[in-house]
C-alpha cells in the first residue's frame, strides 16, 4: 500500500502534501482522510485486501477536489467531510468529478439521520461512517464494497414502475398521474418520481409549478452516464419525497437515444425511488413506448367520448401481456358524454375507478398551480382508491424513524 507524504510527515497535512503520484487508468482504490490517525487505521484495516496498490492522502476535502481533478478515477473513492459546513453541496461538487460506476464512500464527523439518508438514499454515496473509525467499521462497512463478492446476485430494484396513458390527448393524463406522485409521496410517505415522457411539450412539471428539468435529453443520449447521482442533479424537486423528471427540448431537435437508454434510466431510477409514476400520454412516442413497455402496471385512463373507445381498442393490442392494467374513466358524468354502462358494454369489461366530472376543481387548481388531491372531496378519494390499487402504502416503521429524527 502506497502512502502519501503527508501522512508519514508530523506536519500538518495541507502544508506537507505533495503532488499525487501517477496512477494508473482506474485504480482499484483512493482514500483522502483529514488526520494521520484515521489515515493509519485504514492502513492497518485494509492492507490484507491492497497489496497491490492502495493510495491516502491526508488533507482536507477542497484539496481532494483538486487532486481528484487531476488524475484518473478510482473504482472505489473514500473521501472525509471532516470541516466541511456544507457537507451536502461538498458531496455534489464531487459528483461532477466521479466517473459512473465509482463506488463512493465518505467518513467524516457524526451528522443528523437525514443527512445520512440525503447522501446515501439520495445522492448514491455506498456508506457515510462517523469518525472516530473502529476496526469493525473498516471490517464491515469499507471492506465489502473495495472487495465485493466476486459472483454478486443480480440485484432486481424493489421499486414500482406506473406508466399512466391516455387513449386520447385532453383526458387528464397529466392531471391523475401528477396528483397521483403527490399522494404517494406526501400522504403516503414514499419517495416518488413524476417522469414526463414527452420531452418537448410535457406538462408535468407544471402541473406540480416547478421548472422543466435540465439534462434529461442528454443523459438519455449518453446511458453510461446515467446513475443515481446524476438522476439526483437532474430531477427537480418539488416536496420532501416528490421529485420530477421531464424536459422542454426545442421541436425543432430530433430527440434519438441509443437502444436501451430507457431502461437504464428506469433501473437507476428505481435505485433511488420507490415509486417512479411515468406519465406517458397519448402520442406513444418512442420514449414513452419504451418506459411503458419497462412498467410493472399500467393506468390506462378514457374520457366518455366516442374517440376513448375507438382508440382504446387500438391501444390494448399493445398492452404486454404480463403487465397489470387498471382501467379508468374520467370525467364521468360529464355533459353530452357516453355513460359509463354503455361503454363498458362496448369495452366488454368494467371500470376499475371511476372519476366525476369536476369542471369548478381541476382548472382552478391548474390555473393557480395547485394540487387538486390536496383538497378534500371525490378526486382525493378516487386518487386514493388509486394509490391503494398499485400497492402504494405507508411505510410500516415510520413511527419508528420519525422517533430517530426527533430524537
Amino acid at each position: 500500500m502506497n502512502i502519501n507524504q503527508s501522512f508519514l510527515s508530523n506536519r500538518p497535512a495541507l502544508a506537507s502534501h505533495a503532488e499525487p503520484i501517477s496512477l494508473l487508468p482506474r485504480p482499484k482504490f483512493l482514500g483522502f482522510v483529514a488526520d494521520p490517525e484515521t489515515a493509519a487505521k485504514l492502513e492497518s484495516g485494509l492492507a490484507p485486501i491492497l497489496t497491490n496498490g492502495g493510495t491516502f492522502h491526508v488533507v482536507n476535502f477542497r484539496k481532494t477536489l483538486a487532486i481528484l481533478s487531476r488524475i484518473p478515477c478510482p473504482q472505489t473513492l473514500l473521501v472525509d467531510l471532516t470541516g466541511e459546513d456544507q457537507p451536502i453541496s461538498a458531496m455534489l461538487e464531487l459528483a461532477e468529478m466521479v466517473d459512473p460506476g465509482t463506488n463512493v464512500l465518505a467518513i467524516g464527523p457524526a451528522r443528523e439521520l437525514g443527512f445520512y439518508r440525503a447522501v446515501v438514499n439520495g445522492m448514491g454515496v455506498r456508506e457515510y461512517i462517523s469518525k472516530p473509525l473502529t476496526e469493525a467499521d473498516i471490517a464491515n462497512l469499507i471492506i465489502p464494497h473495495i472487495t465485493p463478492d466476486p459472483k454478486p446476485t443480480p440485484v432486481v430494484p424493489a421499486g414500482h414502475v406506473i406508466a399512466v396513458t391516455g387513449v386520447r390527448g385532453g383526458v387528464g393524463t397529466t392531471t391523475i398521474a401528477a396528483n397521483l406522485a403527490w399522494m404517494i409521496s406526501h400522504e403516503l410517505h414514499r419517495h416518488t418520481i413524476l417522469l414526463d415522457t414527452d420531452l418537448q411539450t410535457g406538462t408535468a412539471a407544471l402541473t406540480l409549478n416547478v421548472e422543466p428539468s435540465r439534462g434529461l435529453a442528454n443523459a438519455l443520449q449518453n446511458p453510461d452516464r446515467i446513475d443515481s447521482m446524476l438522476v439526483e442533479r437532474v430531477a427537480q424537486p418539488a416536496g420532501d419525497r416528490l421529485h420530477v423528471l421531464c424536459a422542454q427540448e426545442p421541436l425543432s431537435e430530433p430527440l434519438a437515444y441509443p437502444e436501451g437508454a430507457a431502461e437504464t434510466l428506469t433501473h437507476a431510477l428505481l435505485k433511488r425511488f420507490k415509486f417512479v409514476i411515468a406519465d406517458t400520454g397519448a402520442r406513444q412516442a418512442p420514449f414513452a413506448r419504451n418506459i411503458a413497455s419497462l412498467a410493472h402496471q399500467r393506468i390506462i385512463i378514457l374520457d366518455p367520448s366516442i374517440m376513448s373507445l375507438r382508440n382504446y381498442e387500438r391501444l390494448i393490442h399493445e398492452q404486454p401481456t404480463n403487465c397489470k392494467t387498471i382501467l379508468i374513466l374520467n370525467q364521468a358524468g360529464r355533459p353530452y358524454g357516453l355513460s359509463q354502462k354503455f361503454m363498458e358494454q362496448s369495452l366488454n369489461t368494467k371500470f376499475h375507478l371511476t372519476i366525476p366530472d369536476l369542471p369548478r376543481l381541476i382548472p382552478k387548481a391548474e390555473k393557480f398551480g395547485e394540487i387538486s388531491t390536496a383538497t378534500k372531496g371525490p378526486f382525493r378519494d378516487a386518487i386514493t382508491k388509486l394509490a391503494q390499487s398499485i400497492g402504494a402504502t405507508e411505510p410500516t416503521d415510520r413511527t419508528f424513524t420519525k422517533s430517530l429524527v426527533n430524537a
